[in-house]
């Protein structure tokens, strides 16, 4: 790094003034919350980028729905509430159980299925309210779709002069039903007789929704009646996601998309064939943190890195009080499925964690 700037990226002026004073080659961001203003950033300045409509349709997740279903690709049946009565009649149509999620955030935050109505006015007001550090959904509304069944798994994907192609797909680990927080993922997956059919239809709803000049990172689920997409993310994984796919295959997804933001054909290369696993680290209920540390006297072969990251004293607060409420996480490498499961189970089960139990809200 060369130069650097200090400044509010979430003003649009500011952010727009210094891009028109530096000029730079590229943009690019990995910030789920400025992937559309920087799209559109892009497009006012003159630099080439990812089409901003393209982008908005994917953010927009009724709008990613809505170009996917007129495609005949991923068909989901869903609809949109602006208050209690249209989620009802919504869900009533749809048939339960249902999923609701606000319609432009990311890391599952405010995404909860329900069973029935009950169920569903009690959850309309987590999905409505959910925000990011304070920062709401760009777009009004609560997004209610059909729950989609089977195994979750998410890739991601260069696309450079109208060619996608895959780069790290990973399994899922979900947790705090009935929500979806994501608490693990294991590169590569499985094997699972649906799942290259389920890579190409990604492959093909990058197309259809005209997406080019970019890294994505698209969920998508193996249901009992095919595959279909959960979302596409115009950005790198999170997760670090893109870091089990270098341990893995040693393919540099980070530098893939810094290639084709200034305009360089990225460079996919792999050296190596083995499996990498991140999982996040978890109070067991409401804490005021204390203390978070690795004890046990196993083998920490294979153990790439343990990191904890909130500070002591912190209210920590599990779904639906609190989302994406990691206090630390691990992340192994082995040469196998099997070994790579086995070192992260005994990663998590030697973790202590200390702190003043929270009265529930």
């Amino acid at each position: 790094m060369t130069e650097f700037h200090r400044i509010d990226s979430y003003d649009p002026q500011v952010l727009e003034a210094l891009i028109r004073e530096v000029a730079p080659d590229g943009l690019l961001t990995y910030d789920e919350l400025l992937v559309e203003p920087v799209a559109r950033l892009a497009a006012a300045v003159g630099l080439p980028y990812t089409d901003a409509e393209a982008v908005r349709r994917c953010k927009d997740k009724s709008a990613l729905r809505a170009v996917l279903a007129e495609a005949g690709l991923s068909p989901v049946r869903f609809a949109v509430a602006a208050t209690e009565e249209d989620a009802v009649r919504a869900a009533e149509e749809i048939g339960y159980p249902v999923v609701l999620k606000p319609r432009a955030l990311g890391g599952s935050i405010g995404v909860v299925q329900v069973q029935d109505e009950k169920e569903l006015l009690a959850a309309f007001t987590v999905a409505a309210d959910a925000n990011s550090n304070g920062i709401v959904s760009a777009h009004s509304g609560v997004l209610i779709e059909e729950y989609l069944d089977g195994p979750e798994y998410s890739v991601d994907a260069v696309t450079w002069q109208g060619r996608t192609t895959p780069l790290v797909v990973a399994e899922k680990e979900i947790g705090f039903p009935p929500y979806f927080e994501e608490t693990g993922h294991i590169v590569p997956p499985a094997p699972h007789p649906d799942l290259a059919a389920a890579v190409d239809m990604v492959v093909r709803a990058h197309a259809v929704v005209g997406l080019d000049r970019l890294v994505s990172h698209t969920e998508f689920k193996l249901t009992s009646r095919g595959p279909r997409i959960v979302e596409i993310n115009v950005r790198l994984g999170g997760d670090l996601i893109p870091y089990l796919g270098t341990l893995s295959s040693g393919v540099d997804v980070a530098g893939a998309a810094a290639d084709v933001a200034v305009g360089q054909e990225p460079d996919l290369s792999t050296d190596r064939s083995r499996h990498a696993a991140i999982g996040m680290i978890y109070p067991e209920h409401d804490i005021r943190l204390e203390s978070v540390t690795l004890g046990g006297e196993a083998d920490r072969a294979g153990l790439d890195q343990f990191t904890t990251f909130v500070p002591a004293g912190t209210e920590v607060r599990l779904p639906p009080a609190g989302f994406l409420s990691r206090i630390g996480l691990a992340i192994v490498s082995a040469d196998t499925r099997e070994e790579c499961q086995s070192l992260l189970a005994g990663v998590r089960a030697d973790v202590v964690v200390e702190g003043t139990p929270l009265d529930s809200r």
